[in-house]
Protein backbone atom coordinates (compact mmCIF):
# COMPACT_ATOMS: atom_id res chain seq x y z
CA UNK A 1 0.00 0.00 0.00
CA UNK A 2 1.62 3.50 -1.19
CA UNK A 3 0.21 6.34 0.70
CA UNK A 4 -0.35 9.70 -0.82
CA UNK A 5 -0.33 12.67 0.78
CA UNK A 6 -2.12 15.79 -1.01
CA UNK A 7 -2.89 19.71 -0.38
CA UNK A 8 -4.65 22.34 -2.11
CA UNK A 9 -4.48 25.54 -3.02
CA UNK A 10 -8.00 27.78 -3.88
CA UNK A 11 -9.28 31.16 -5.24
CA UNK A 12 -12.58 32.48 -4.88
CA UNK A 13 -15.31 32.10 -7.99
CA UNK A 14 -16.05 36.06 -8.92
CA UNK A 15 -19.57 37.37 -7.45
CA UNK A 16 -20.83 37.44 -10.00
CA UNK A 17 -21.16 34.19 -10.91
CA UNK A 18 -24.05 33.68 -8.25
CA UNK A 19 -25.43 30.52 -9.29
CA UNK A 20 -22.06 28.62 -9.49
CA UNK A 21 -21.02 29.51 -6.09
CA UNK A 22 -24.17 27.78 -4.76
CA UNK A 23 -22.67 24.69 -5.80
CA UNK A 24 -19.04 25.81 -4.96
CA UNK A 25 -17.40 28.86 -3.93
CA UNK A 26 -13.92 28.28 -4.72
CA UNK A 27 -11.48 26.99 -7.11
CA UNK A 28 -8.78 25.13 -6.88
CA UNK A 29 -5.67 26.92 -7.99
CA UNK A 30 -2.66 24.58 -7.50
CA UNK A 31 -2.83 20.57 -6.35
CA UNK A 32 0.37 19.43 -4.51
CA UNK A 33 0.97 15.84 -3.44
CA UNK A 34 3.69 13.63 -2.19
CA UNK A 35 3.82 9.45 -2.27
CA UNK A 36 5.27 7.53 0.10
CA UNK A 37 5.59 3.96 0.29
CA UNK A 38 4.31 1.48 3.13
CA UNK A 39 7.68 1.89 5.05
CA UNK A 40 6.90 5.89 4.71
CA UNK A 41 9.42 6.50 2.49
CA UNK A 42 8.71 9.25 -0.14
CA UNK A 43 8.95 7.84 -3.72
CA UNK A 44 8.36 10.98 -5.46
CA UNK A 45 6.26 14.95 -5.69
CA UNK A 46 3.59 16.07 -7.84
CA UNK A 47 2.71 19.47 -8.48
CA UNK A 48 0.40 21.37 -10.94
CA UNK A 49 -0.89 24.94 -11.09
CA UNK A 50 -4.57 24.76 -12.17
CA UNK A 51 -6.21 27.50 -14.51
CA UNK A 52 -9.71 29.33 -12.60
CA UNK A 53 -12.40 29.15 -15.03
CA UNK A 54 -14.80 31.52 -12.79
CA UNK A 55 -12.53 34.09 -11.92
CA UNK A 56 -10.15 36.14 -14.62
CA UNK A 57 -7.73 36.63 -11.57
CA UNK A 58 -6.58 35.63 -8.57
CA UNK A 59 -7.27 37.40 -5.91
CA UNK A 60 -4.81 39.67 -4.18
CA UNK A 61 -5.87 38.27 -0.66
CA UNK A 62 -5.15 34.87 -1.96
CA UNK A 63 -1.89 35.54 -4.37
CA UNK A 64 -0.50 36.99 -0.92
CA UNK A 65 -0.88 34.21 1.26
CA UNK A 66 -0.17 31.24 -1.60
CA UNK A 67 2.35 33.60 -3.88
CA UNK A 68 0.40 32.50 -6.55
CA UNK A 69 -0.21 35.16 -9.22
CA UNK A 70 -3.15 35.54 -12.04
CA UNK A 71 0.04 35.59 -14.81
CA UNK A 72 0.88 31.97 -13.13
CA UNK A 73 -2.00 30.09 -14.09
CA UNK A 74 -3.08 31.92 -17.50
CA UNK A 75 -1.26 28.63 -19.32
CA UNK A 76 -2.15 26.29 -16.66
CA UNK A 77 -4.20 23.19 -17.11
CA UNK A 78 -7.97 23.46 -15.89
CA UNK A 79 -9.22 21.48 -13.11
CA UNK A 80 -10.26 17.96 -15.25
CA UNK A 81 -6.99 17.96 -16.99
CA UNK A 82 -4.99 18.72 -13.59
CA UNK A 83 -6.93 16.28 -11.70
CA UNK A 84 -6.64 13.38 -13.82
CA UNK A 85 -2.88 14.41 -14.32
CA UNK A 86 -3.44 14.16 -10.23
CA UNK A 87 -4.69 10.42 -10.02
CA UNK A 88 -2.57 9.37 -13.49
CA UNK A 89 0.20 10.20 -11.46
CA UNK A 90 -0.96 8.68 -8.14
CA UNK A 91 -1.46 4.89 -10.13
CA UNK A 92 2.13 5.32 -11.61
CA UNK A 93 3.33 3.86 -8.70
CA UNK A 94 1.14 1.53 -8.36
CA UNK A 95 -3.05 0.85 -7.69
CA UNK A 96 -2.91 0.26 -4.26
CA UNK A 97 -2.61 3.78 -2.68
CA UNK A 98 -5.16 6.09 0.10
CA UNK A 99 -4.98 9.69 -0.14
CA UNK A 100 -4.47 11.63 2.92
CA UNK A 101 -5.17 15.42 3.50
CA UNK A 102 -5.11 17.75 6.75
CA UNK A 103 -9.02 18.17 7.26
CA UNK A 104 -11.69 17.16 4.97
CA UNK A 105 -12.18 20.32 3.59
CA UNK A 106 -9.60 19.42 0.59
CA UNK A 107 -11.78 16.36 -0.02
CA UNK A 108 -15.09 18.57 -0.02
CA UNK A 109 -13.64 20.73 -2.26
CA UNK A 110 -13.39 17.98 -4.96
CA UNK A 111 -16.64 17.29 -4.13
CA UNK A 112 -17.73 20.30 -5.02
CA UNK A 113 -15.58 21.49 -7.82
CA UNK A 114 -16.44 17.78 -9.58
CA UNK A 115 -19.88 18.56 -9.15
CA UNK A 116 -19.86 22.10 -10.56
CA UNK A 117 -17.39 20.73 -13.36
CA UNK A 118 -19.14 17.64 -14.35
CA UNK A 119 -16.68 15.44 -13.34
CA UNK A 120 -17.56 12.00 -12.83
CA UNK A 121 -16.48 11.54 -8.73
CA UNK A 122 -16.65 7.73 -9.03
CA UNK A 123 -14.85 7.60 -12.43
CA UNK A 124 -12.27 4.33 -12.23
CA UNK A 125 -9.46 4.87 -10.44
CA UNK A 126 -10.67 8.30 -9.17
CA UNK A 127 -8.98 9.02 -5.53
CA UNK A 128 -11.98 9.91 -4.07
CA UNK A 129 -12.76 6.46 -3.66
CA UNK A 130 -10.27 5.86 -0.98
CA UNK A 131 -9.32 10.21 0.48
CA UNK A 132 -9.00 10.24 4.44
CA UNK A 133 -8.79 13.18 6.63
CA UNK A 134 -5.27 12.56 8.14
CA UNK A 135 -6.10 15.97 10.83
CA UNK A 136 -8.98 13.81 12.56
CA UNK A 137 -6.46 10.72 12.77
CA UNK A 138 -3.74 12.97 14.30
CA UNK A 139 -6.46 14.59 16.84
CA UNK A 140 -7.48 11.11 17.48
CA UNK A 141 -4.17 9.92 18.65
CA UNK A 142 -3.88 12.60 20.57
CA UNK A 143 -6.99 12.53 22.53
CA UNK A 144 -7.59 16.31 21.05
CA UNK A 145 -11.09 18.02 20.71
CA UNK A 146 -10.63 21.49 19.54
CA UNK A 147 -9.36 21.25 15.95
CA UNK A 148 -5.76 22.71 15.53
CA UNK A 149 -3.74 24.01 12.27
CA UNK A 150 -0.80 21.66 10.63
CA UNK A 151 1.58 24.13 11.95
CA UNK A 152 0.73 23.41 15.61
CA UNK A 153 0.02 19.81 15.00
CA UNK A 154 4.05 19.82 14.12
CA UNK A 155 4.95 22.01 17.26
CA UNK A 156 3.48 19.21 19.30
CA UNK A 157 6.17 16.97 17.32
CA UNK A 158 8.78 19.49 17.47
CA UNK A 159 9.29 19.72 13.69
CA UNK A 160 9.49 23.17 12.02
CA UNK A 161 7.75 24.12 9.13
CA UNK A 162 10.07 23.65 6.14
CA UNK A 163 9.18 25.95 3.01
CA UNK A 164 6.62 28.16 2.47
CA UNK A 165 3.37 27.72 4.45
CA UNK A 166 0.20 28.02 1.48
CA UNK A 167 2.83 26.33 -1.38
CA UNK A 168 0.67 23.07 -2.23
CA UNK A 169 3.48 20.97 -2.49
CA UNK A 170 5.22 22.34 0.77
CA UNK A 171 2.20 21.81 2.96
CA UNK A 172 1.96 18.20 1.72
CA UNK A 173 5.63 17.86 2.58
CA UNK A 174 5.58 18.83 5.77
CA UNK A 175 2.04 16.81 6.61
CA UNK A 176 3.90 13.91 5.09
CA UNK A 177 6.74 13.88 7.49
CA UNK A 178 4.14 14.38 10.70
CA UNK A 179 2.20 11.16 9.11
CA UNK A 180 5.19 8.99 8.84
CA UNK A 181 5.83 9.55 12.47
CA UNK A 182 2.00 9.16 13.90
CA UNK A 183 1.79 5.78 11.80
CA UNK A 184 5.17 4.81 13.57
CA UNK A 185 3.78 3.31 16.49
CA UNK A 186 7.46 3.55 18.22
CA UNK A 187 8.23 6.37 16.74
CA UNK A 188 5.10 8.24 17.62
CA UNK A 189 5.33 7.46 21.04
CA UNK A 190 8.92 8.09 21.50
CA UNK A 191 8.62 11.60 19.59
CA UNK A 192 4.75 12.72 21.01
CA UNK A 193 5.55 11.20 24.56
CA UNK A 194 5.62 14.94 26.20
CA UNK A 195 2.20 16.08 24.25
CA UNK A 196 0.71 12.49 24.91
CA UNK A 197 1.30 12.49 28.72
CA UNK A 198 0.71 16.37 29.21
CA UNK A 199 -3.09 15.59 27.30
CA UNK A 200 -3.87 12.80 29.67
CA UNK A 201 -6.79 13.28 31.65
CA UNK A 202 -6.25 14.47 35.11
CA UNK A 203 -7.52 13.23 38.17
CA UNK A 204 -9.94 15.72 39.46
CA UNK A 205 -12.54 15.85 41.89
CA UNK A 206 -11.25 13.72 44.66
CA UNK A 207 -13.62 12.24 46.88
CA UNK A 208 -13.32 11.66 50.65
CA UNK A 209 -12.93 7.80 49.90
CA UNK A 210 -9.99 8.63 47.10
CA UNK A 211 -7.99 10.73 50.09
CA UNK A 212 -7.95 7.43 52.67
CA UNK A 213 -6.12 4.36 52.97
CA UNK A 214 -8.68 2.38 54.31
CA UNK A 215 -6.32 -0.84 53.96
CA UNK A 216 -5.09 0.78 56.42
CA UNK A 217 -7.81 1.70 58.67
CA UNK A 218 -9.26 -2.48 58.39
CA UNK A 219 -6.05 -3.13 59.98
CA UNK A 220 -6.20 -1.28 62.64
CA UNK A 221 -9.65 -2.21 63.72
CA UNK A 222 -8.34 -5.74 63.68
Amino acid sequence: MNYVITDLEMNPIAKEYKAERKICRLEIIEIGAVIMDENFLVMGEFKTLVKPEYNDCVEKKYETMTGITTQMVGNAPKFTDAYKMFVDWCKSYGDEYEVHAWSDSDYNQMLAEMKLKNYPKDAKGSSLNNWYDFQKEYMKKLGLERVISLEKALDYAGIGFEGHMHDALCDAKNTAELFAIVRDEEKCNEVLKIVLEALKPKKENLTLGDMIDFSALMEQLK
